[in-house]
């Protein structure tokens, strides 16, 4: 085993702390103001109603590429049986 510390760099450390800070005084201060909290409110509305209609839309293919995987697994299984009966 090595000595060697891997570690993340403390500078790097505090940018990114000094900047997810600002971001998110800066958030609190556009928040703080009811218009834009309405506006937030409408985009965060239409980001979930998009998630749902993409999340409906993979889960219907999902669904539809489980049938087609299980009916082409049946379709195997019957050739199999009858290249087996053959065999005898």
């Amino acid at each position: 085993m090595s000595d060697n510390k891997k570690g993340l760099n403390p500078l790097a450390t505090g940018v990114a702390g000094a900047i997810i800070g600002a971001a998110a005084a800066a958030a609190a201060i556009a928040l703080s103001d009811e218009k834009n909290r309405k506006k937030a409110e409408k985009v965060l509305e239409n980001m979930q109603q998009e998630g749902s209609k993409v999340l409906k839309e993979i889960t219907k293919k999902a669904m539809e590429l489980k049938d087609a995987v299980g009916k082409g697994a049946e379709e195997a299984k019957a050739e199999i049986k009858k290249l087996s009966s053959k065999k005898k």
